[in-house]
């Protein structure tokens, strides 16, 4: 029988050329060998309304795009379902802008969603035929939860089937480690990306401070600015290496780390808790092994191996990239994660 990821792939090609950006197969730093769970993650898209979009240099505009992977993710659902598999869909934060459509006030959800209906009835809604995806909250889309679409948001998802060792986040929140005590990093840590971390209890005000202290005062030409990825091939080529395109952060220092990926010393550290005991207090998430992300719109995957950290960025469905020798394309990119087995898509 094919696998998810062939099943998967199968029902994207029908409508895109699918290229491999990166590709990490290893179940020593993984952690994870169970094949019948497919994780797929949709990151960041930015929309607006029609109205508020004409305002803008940039934006969310492979609507079209996105509406035909919706299909072929439904699709594989189907027919995983048939062979007695699973799978879970994450949109990984900044779902929507409410910073330019409402200057954060939630009531901007509606009007986005109105311009999108297909993405609303059949991405997002908990119902048959849609694939009622697990959603996470964004510096972008912080307030989104106080309506009724996005009322189930979270800040993190620990993904079913891993045995523990796949999160789901943002990575805004990670900006927030930043030369802070490690007291402080604990109980924040925890209140954020503890498995049993409860929306009641989440640090909404110090987010906000952070974002408000942090986001420029004008994002009219740009949000992230256009990504210089590697060079990118047809999958088929690329899925006998089982790494790809990956990251290594080659000494375990900070400096090191950053190279890899920008987040990375703070993701070591707002993990270090739920991997640890606190007290008498068992560890929340001792295996945690993968952190998957959106947020820098810049896709990779990066691995710190005496860590045994593994950070999936899944890029965006914003701006733009460039692969060397290339012209500049659309991001419209897409994680997918079975067993040990990480991959990031681009769907040109």
């Amino acid at each position: 029988m094919p696998s998810p990821h062939d099943i998967l792939l199968q029902h994207l090609r029908r409508s895109a050329n699918v290229r491999l950006i990166a590709r990490l197969d290893d179940a020593a730093l993984v952690g994870h060998a169970d094949q019948s769970w497919l994780h797929v993650f949709v990151p960041d898209l930015h929309a607006l309304s029609a109205a508020k979009r004409k305002r803008y240099q940039y934006g969310f505009d492979s609507s079209v795009q996105f509406s035909t992977m919706i299909t072929a993710l439904l699709d594989t659902w189907s027919a995983l379902d048939a062979a007695g598999q699973h799978m879970t869909v994450t949109q990984l934060g900044d779902f929507f802008d409410l910073w330019r459509e409402s200057a954060h006030a939630p009531e901007g959800v509606a009007a986005i969603l109105e311009s999108f209906p297909d993405i609303r009835d059949r991405f997002i809604r908990v119902a048959d035929g849609s694939l009622g995806a697990r959603l996470i909250l964004g510096n972008h889309d912080l307030e989104a939860r106080k309506s009724a679409a996005f009322a189930r948001a979270k800040l993190a998802h620990h993904l079913p089937g891993s045995g523990g060792t796949l999160m789901a986040t943002h990575g805004d929140s990670l900006d927030m480690f930043e030369r802070r005590t490690p007291d402080w990093i604990a109980q924040i840590g925890l209140r954020v990306f503890g498995r049993g971390a409860q929306p009641s209890t989440y640090p909404m005000q110090e987010l906000r401070e952070f974002r408000d202290q942090t986001m420029p005062p004008d994002q009219s030409q740009k949000i992230q600015g256009d990504a210089s990825l590697p060079a990118l091939g047809d999958p088929d080529g690329a899925l006998a290496a089982p790494s790809v395109n990956v990251f290594f952060a080659q000494a375990a220092t900070r400096e090191a780390r950053k190279q890899a990926h920008r987040l990375m010393p703070n993701a070591l550290e707002a993990i270090a808790p739920l991997r640890t005991p606190q007290g008498n207090a068992p560890a929340d998430a001792p295996n945690l092994r993968v952190l998957v992300v959106g947020h820098t719109h810049d896709a990779r995957i990066a691995v710190d191996r005496d860590a045994r950290l593994v950070i999936m960025d899944c890029g965006a469905w914003i701006e733009s990239y460039q692969a060397p020798g290339e012209e500049k394309r659309p991001n419209r990119q897409l994680g997918a994660a079975c067993g040990s087995d990480l991959r990031i898509y681009q769907l040109d």
